[in-house]
């Protein structure tokens, strides 16, 4: 990992893991780290879905999650938002003097698409209190795991 993690006394890591968050900017990363306190970490979150802004973190002791769960969601709003950007960009396209604007539209338009489906996980606090991360759908698998792995450390404790 790129950011070194400072562990409290008698904290050991038991699993890092790095997924790709978004289909278009696969180089910005959400790492995810679980020991046997706390799961710690961070997903990037942009603007349309191609301008790097912050990041959504976590930071939950494991003696405060009552449960974790993956899920993979379809956001209608997202990809009604990219289809209407596609169609008015393609539209747009007829005329020289509006073709470079058009473009840019579609281009918006796919990346909405194609980030419309994501996989996410779900930590649900003592209280009732749910807080999502969205990931890529590529890496449902991975997210998978990792919940599994979170919920098998909780269920020792």
């Amino acid at each position: 990992m790129s950011t070194k993690m400072v562990l409290g006394k008698d904290e050991r890591i038991i699993s890092e893991n790095k997924f790709t968050s978004n289909l278009i900017l696969f180089w910005l990363k959400a790492r995810y780290t679980l020991t046997n306190k706390r799961v710690t970490g961070h997903t990037p979150n942009t603007l349309l879905g191609i301008i790097p802004l912050g990041k959504s973190q976590v930071a939950q002791p494991l003696k405060t999650i009552a449960s974790v769960a993956s899920s993979t969601k379809f956001r209608f709003l997202t990809f009604l938002f990219g289809l209407i950007l596609i169609v008015v960009g393609l539209c747009m396209w007829g005329n020289t003097d509006t073709f470079f604007a058009g473009f840019i539209l579609a281009i918006l338009g796919l990346v909405n698409l194609l980030n419309c489906i994501t996989a996410t996980f779900v930590i649900t606090n003592n209280a009732g209190q749910s807080t999502g991360y969205k990931l890529s759908i590529l890496e449902k698998s991975k997210v998978q795991s990792f919940v599994n792995e979170i919920n098998t450390v909780i269920a020792d404790l």
